[in-house]
Parts: C-alpha cells; structure tokens; sequence
C-alpha cells in the first residue's frame, strides 16, 4: 500500500519578504504604523501589497481578529485571504475581510438592538427594494395621478447617491435628474414612506447597511468598541470610496490611527457612482503624518504603452504625480488610426483582429474599447459578418438592449401591423397600458376585427389616452418612407419615456440617435427593417454557451474594463466631442476624470494598443468633418504611430 503524506499547513516559515517584493513595495508592506497611503500605479501590485502587510502584522503578533481589511468585491477579499494564508501557511482565523457591506452586515447582526432592529432583520436584494418603492408611490396615490410619474429603478438611483454621497434628495435631483425634477417633492415623500415601511417590517436594503453601520458608530460606546476592536484597518481601491464609505472609516480608525489606504488617483473614474477622488487626495492633510509610499514598477504594459500612459496622466492638475516603468521588453509602438467614418473603422478593427489571431493572439487577448456604448454599432455589425465571436462586458450586444428593440417594435409594426409581439412591445410604452391591456387590444383589433374607435370607447380612461398616443404615433410613422426620419419620430415620444424609466437614460437616447444615423443608408424603412432582422438572426447563431466564452473577444466600456488586461487593445471613436464626453468640457474637474478614463483604457493593454478615430461623423444636421480627441492632441507625436486606411 501507498502511503500519502499530508504537510503541516499549520507551521508557518519566515516569509522572505525581500526575495518577493521590489524595493517600493517593501517599503510600503514594512511600514511604520499609523496612516500609510499606498499609490500604487497601474499594474504595479498593490494586491501583493496588501496580502504580504496582511503577514506582517500577524508575524508581529497582531492577532488576526484586530485586523479589518476592506474589499470591493468578495471575490478580491477571498483572492487575498487565499494568498495570505498560503504565506503564513496557517488558517487567518478570526481575520475580518470582505466588502463594505459584508463587514457592515456582521456588525449589525451583533448591535442590532441599538437602532431599534432585531438580529435577524432581512436584507433586501435591488428587485425587492424597487418593489417596496412601488408599493410607496401606490399608496402616496401617485400611481394615479395625470402625469406619468417617475418609475421605481429611478428613484431607487436618487434613493442610493443620496445615501452614499452623503447629500440630500434635492441635490441629487438637481444636479443628476434634473428631467424630472417637477417631482421632486413627491419623490422624497416617496423615499420616507419607504424607509418607514422597511423599519416596521425589519428590513434593510444594501444601502442601509452602511447609513446603519455610520449611525451605529456615533454612538460614543459603540465607536470605541470598534475602533480598538479594529486596531489595523487596510483598505483597497480606496479611489473609488464614497462620502459614506469615507466616514466610516473615519471613526473606525479615530482610535488607532493606523489605517492602510491603497489606490490609484489616476484611475478614479467612477464619479458618477459617488466615488469621491477628493478621499484619496486629500488623505496626507486628513490623516495628519501619513507615510505616502509610491508603487510605480509596471509588470504589465510595454516600455511603449507606459510611455504614453505617463504622457496622457501628466496633463492632469490634481494628482499625485507617478511615473510608470516597464519590466517587460520592448515591443510595437501604440498606434493612432485615422479612418474615413465609423463603417471603415469597423473594417479596420474586424480585419486587424483576424490578423493579430492568425499571428497566434487569442481572440480571448483581444478587447475592443470604447466611452459610449453606441460607438460599438457598426463593429458589431463587422463581427457578425466575419463570424467573430464577442461577448460583451457588463451588458448586452447592441439590437438585444430593451431601448433599441422598443424603438425597433414601433418600425416591425409599421412595415407588418400582423406583428403580434411587436405591437404588444410598442403599446405598453404607452401611459395605463399594461401587458392585461395591451392583449385584450390585440384581442379587439386582430381577432374581433372591431375598429379602433370601438376599441378606444371600450377602455377606461386613462387606457383611453394612452391608446389613442400610440395609435398616433403608429400613422405618424407609417406615413414616413425614410427610416432616419421614422426612427427621429419614435424617438421625439420615446426620449420623455427614457427620462421616467431608465437610469442612463442620457447614454440611451445617444444610442437611438446612433440607430438613426445608421438608417440613413438606407432607402426605405422595409429594407431597414429586413436587415436589423436578418442580424439578430446571424446574433443568435453567434451567441456563445458559457463554455465557449473564453474564446471569444471582449467588446466592453472603458468603465466595464477597469482591472482586467489583454495582450491587445483597440480603443474606438476617439474623436472630440465623444471622448471627452461633451458634457465634460465645461467642468475641469470632469475633464480631468475624462482623461484618468483615457489613462485606465491604455493601460489595459500589455503589447498592442490601437487608437482610432474617423474623420466624417453623420448627424441629422448632415455630414461633419469629425477631429481627433483633444487628449490625443496634447501627447507628444513621438510616443505613437500614425497610421491611415487605404481601400
């Protein structure tokens, strides 16, 4: 018989520190105690950090139950317990790690009590939240009212930043959803209603969890009792900590002082969100004698990508200046690719792809960014017909988003009024049209044969106004031949739909009016229509089982690709007036936020970066000469290749 032989994974042997960091990591694992900030640049290892200044407080005896380290994800906090207890070649029992809202969730089990919960309150997930803020805008009575009223998802939104930016009801509105302002005050009626509703039934939602958690801490007793509970406190992608984040930190570390803080300003780009960049900057004259320790040695990105990285960042007025080096040899400078318009920036992209994949890259190295979502249209077109498989990042492909097949449905419908689903789709856009209504009409019109006037009469009221809004809007568009003009139509109704509905709905409505562009080349709205079908015909042949994913190139928004890496990165529709994002330049502190996303999409890349932009835009106003973006312009001509498309 064979004996296997199991090793003691409980005797710990001398982490050789010195043999596995570079100097500036060390210097910032075996810090003083007291505030430390870690800059740690892109690809510079700031995980590494944070697992080796894990093992060498528990080497300094620093019991593992006094150490607090904070995530962003739970998936980062098990990466890094994995790693730590692989070093200390012991279980980090005791150790408190995980997100915000994991460490919150703990705490408040144990305290409950204090704010008037008791331990076994239910935290609600983001559906059952939106519901429970439906069934507050029902019984205010606002359900009912004339105007349409803002939906759940929305007020969710304004519900959340409030919480997180620490700002009230009213400013968020004003300065984020300014569309629908008007409501305002119902809105915030509306919130309250819904606070109590969660008390009396025992309840907390996500963003409970922290507001409670800070709550619990200004209470005298219970913020020493955490605090010299939590004697070292690390905390990572400290850049993208919000006002609330930020104050509980503040007291957790109001007794000890000694606080980790690890991030990245020239990767703050999540502003929108209630990421305060201002947590990071201002953190030496927060914490005061904070050691600021700088991690500038770059493992991922050629000496050529780094050299435009530094140039890109170094135009940015608040930051703490750091200059990336490259470990890695050098390879192909980046390139800057002038196209005709998007259709050639499509075949470019396509062919270079297939390219780079007989060279030997994967496709699964490949990655196509960009700032806006509707910049992908036509290359998505491009891939389908080379038969590339793509999966997009945080979202779904382009003719399979809800706003898209909602404007498409109101064109099947004027090409096909037979088209049952599509009418069912196009109707319930429609104020007091729900899916019950929206059948009985189909009901009426298609298999009673009644007339549309008998149908109107039959309705209530309110069913009455919004059947009869679609069935305008439904001559309106079948008297257009245009499909440009027909989708402009559809999109003057469906822009105050956007507004009440969807979150982003500023980056919807840019994606329809990208739809309307792409109509133009089209000669009439059945052929637009027949194309946009035979192409979700050719996605579902293309769209990938789990399985195959991994072998698919990634198409994904710049905000999507933050801490990934691929051998190969195509940044597109780098133009001016796109990215920068219009609404930027108005702002410095936006501008410069602008082009920390810049910064973030070139970093991305380890050997091949490809910036493309095409000179002809198509507007409704008709055809504008289109620049390259201003960040473009403010690098040096020498830290990349300039290259033009010949036909």
């Amino acid at each position: 018989m064979k004996n296997y032989q199991l090793t003691d994974f409980s005797t710990p042997e001398k982490i050789e520190y010195e043999k596995n960091l570079n100097p500036q990591q060390l210097a910032a694992v075996k810090g003083e105690d007291g505030p430390v900030l870690v800059l740690a640049g892109a690809g510079s290892g700031k995980t590494r950090v944070l697992t080796y200044r894990v093992a060498y407080l528990l080497e300094r005896n620093v019991p593992a139950q006094n150490i607090l380290v904070v995530t962003f994800t739970n998936k980062a906090a098990h990466e890094m317990i994995h790693r730590a207890e692989t070093l200390m070649k012991s279980r980090l029992t005791g150790l408190w790690a995980g997100t915000f809202h994991h460490i919150a969730n703990l705490i408040l089990r144990r305290e409950a009590s204090i704010l008037g919960y008791t331990p076994n309150f239910t935290i609600v997930d983001e559906d059952d939240s939106e519901d429970l803020i439906q069934d507050s805008v029902e019984e205010l009575g606002y359900a009912k009212q004339e105007k349409a009223f803002p939906k759940k998802n929305i007020i969710s939104d304004i519900k959340s930043l409030s919480v997180n930016c620490q700002e009230n009801i009213e400013t968020i509105i004003g300065r984020q959803y300014r569309h629908v302002e008007e409501f305002a005050a119902k809105i915030k009626n509306v919130i309250i209603h819904y606070h109590k509703k969660k008390k009396a039934a025992n309840v907390m939602d996500f963003d409970d969890l922290l507001h409670n958690w800070l709550l619990l801490l200004d209470n005298p007793e219970m913020r020493e009792k955490y605090s010299q509970t939590f004697r070292y406190i690390l905390v990572d992608e400290y850049q993208d900590t919000n006002a609330l984040q930020f104050a509980v930190l503040k007291q957790l570390a109001s007794a000890h002082y000694n606080i980790m803080a690890v991030g990245d300003d020239a990767q703050s780009i999540y502003s929108f969100r209630g990421a305060e960049i201002k947590n990071l900057l201002d953190f030496p004259n927060i914490f005061k004698g904070a050691q600021v320790y700088r991690l500038e040695t770059n493992y991922r990105s050629s000496p050529q990508i780094l050299h435009m990285a530094n140039e890109i960042i170094k135009h940015n007025l608040n930051q703490f200046p750091k200059e990336l080096h490259a470990v890695k040899k050098d390879a192909e400078a980046p390139v800057a690719v002038k196209t005709l318009d998007v259709y050639q920036q499509a075949k470019f992209v396509g062919q270079r792809i297939v390219e780079l994949n007989d060279e030997g890259i994967a496709l699964r190295e490949i990655a196509v960014l960009f700032r806006s979502r509707f910049q992908a249209l036509e290359l998505e077109m491009e891939l389908v017909k080379r038969g590339l498989p793509y999966v997009i990042r945080g979202g779904v492909r382009f003719f399979e988003q809800t706003h898209i097949k909602d404007v498409l449905s109101y064109l099947r419908i004027a090409v096909n009024p037979s088209d049952e689903l599509s009418f069912k789709r196009a109707l319930c856009l429609h104020k007091g049209i729900g899916r019950s209504y929206a059948f009985k009409i189909w009901e009426q019109l298609h298999v009673k044969k009644d007339f549309i006037e008998g149908v109107t009469r039959a309705l209530p009221k309110r069913q009455q106004e919004g059947f009869k809004n679609f069935c305008k809007l439904w001559d309106e568009v079948k008297k257009i031949n245009k499909p440009d003009e027909a989708v402009n139509a559809i999109l003057e109704f469906y822009k105050d739909y956007c507004y009440l509905n969807f979150e982003n709905s500023d980056d919807r409505v840019a994606d329809l009016e990208e739809l309307g562009k792409m109509a133009q080349s089209y000669t009439s709205v059945e052929q637009f229509v027949a194309d946009m079908s035979l192409l979700d015909e050719f996605k579902g042949e293309t769209r990938l089982e789990e399985s195959q994913r991994e072998e698919a190139l990634v198409l994904s928004t710049i905000h999507q690709a933050k801490g990934l890496e691929w051998d190969t990165v195509f940044l597109i529709g780098f133009n001016e007036y796109e990215f920068p994002h219009p609404k930027s330049l108005a702002q410095e502190n936006s501008l410069e936020e602008e082009r920390r996303l810049f910064y973030v999409a070139a970093t991305r890349a380890k050997r091949h970066l490809f910036l493309t932009y095409p000179q002809n835009k198509y507007t409704n106003n008709g055809l504008l000469i289109a620049r390259a973006s201003k960040f473009l312009q403010e690098l040096e001509p020498g830290c990349y290749e300039e290259w033009g498309i010949e036909n």
